[in-house]
């Protein structure tokens, strides 16, 4: 029976009612009542082996896109072993916890609607991004099984591509929060005089702070994964008091960092008109940049890796490449076309920066039917 992909929520009698009950397990209710059930604060579970015909459903209806860029299961065979709950605590506010380890390679992308996000990783790791921001992972500490965790503040303006690319045996145990802008509008959190860094952070299109969270940090993590024993109503309300300690700690590092908190009106502008500057002429030098916008090399440095956390340089090659992953895909440019595209010199290079970045090759890319952004 493990073999099998089991959905379930836990939930109460007094939830059920509001569903369509189609287990026969006393206080359980199969994943076809989650529309339902989504916004009374009832948690939806997938426990055990995932096949990848289930998983990847899922995925499509929590984002606007989902694709499979590689995978090599078949659509019935088990993609991942473990557990993942997901709970929207309030309009706006939803908490996705999960421990899963990948049975196959498997690499995705997809895109969510723009909002707020705190992504903390327990251990383990996959490549990830979202845009152009790298996500950080933990890392060993000592021993095989310690780890330093890892947390990132994301913010998406508009609509961007999250990619993710795992390895048959890589384990991850990570917790998300996604905060939507009716949550925050409704809370008044930007109307404060004191929220200008998190008004500035909110402002740019992406923007990411990553941090090594503190003990006090992850204990409320913890708390927020394993709630006591409670009656469902007093049981969500201590969930949600964890979650909002988990966001408020998080705003806070953005008051704590001098160089992001610290930009001013003219400095956001500035770097606005650099990201527009980059993403028409992305072959552009940071010299003539700098020129353009009346400011200094080490100043457009300083801006980028306050907002992006990656040097200007770093930002313009993932630029480059993404550019020469379109002309693969869409205009059939050969390889070393697109190398010139990207600044290359070399088409061996070009492959190899290329890969790391997405993790199929250039030729992979100019295969008729392979997926396009």
């Amino acid at each position: 029976m493990m073999e099998k992909l089991m959905f379930f929520l836990y939930t109460n009698p007094d939830a059920i009612d509001h569903a369509e009950p189609v287990c026969k397990t006393p206080n359980l209710v199969c994943i076809s009542s989650i529309r339902r059930l989504a916004f009374h604060g009832v948690p939806y579970c997938m426990h055990g082996k995932v096949k990848a015909d289930d998983f990847f459903d899922q995925m499509r209806q929590q984002n606007q896109v989902f694709r499979v860029l590689k995978s090599n299961v078949d659509g019935h065979q088990p993609l991942l072993t473990g557990s993942f709950t997901r709970q929207v605590i309030r309009k706006g506010l939803v908490l996705h916890y999960s421990d899963v380890t990948n049975l196959v390679d498997l690499k995705t992308e997809s895109e969510a609607s723009p909002h707020l996000g705190i992504k903390l990783f327990f251990r383990g790791g996959v490549s990830a991004s979202i845009g152009n921001c790298e996500i950080p992972m933990p890392r060993r500490a000592g021993g095989a099984d310690r780890w330093i965790a890892s947390a990132t503040l994301i913010n998406q303006a508009e609509q961007e591509l999250f990619r993710r690319n795992a390895n048959a045996g890589d384990r991850v145990r990570k917790l998300s929060i996604k905060i939507f802008p009716e949550w925050l509008e409704a809370g008044g959190t930007f109307s404060h005089p004191d929220a200008q860094s998190l008004r500035a952070f909110t402002s740019l299109r992406l923007s990411a702070r990553s941090w090594n969270p503190s003990a006090a940090f992850l204990a409320l993590a913890e708390q927020a994964m394993r709630p006591p024993n409670l009656l469902p109503h007093l049981r969500n309300l201590y969930i949600e008091s964890k979650v909002l300690g988990l966001v408020s700690e998080a705003f806070a590092l953005l008051g704590s960092g001098p160089q992001l908190a610290s930009l001013s009106a003219i400095e956001q502008r500035r770097l606005s008109r650099a990201e527009d500057l980059l993403k028409g002429h992305p072959n552009l030098s940071i010299e003539a940049i700098a020129s353009e916008l009346n400011t200094s090399v080490n100043t457009l440095q300083r801006l980028f890796q306050a907002v992006h956390g990656t040097t200007l340089f770093n930002y313009m090659k993932r630029l480059r490449l993404e550019k020469a992953r379109i002309a693969l895909a869409d205009e059939g440019l050969t390889v070393g076309q697109a190398a010139h595209i990207a600044g290359y010199t070399s088409s061996a290079n070009f492959a190899t920066a290329f890969k790391k970045q997405f993790g199929f090759t250039p030729r992979d890319a100019r295969q008729p039917g392979f997926p396009k952004r």
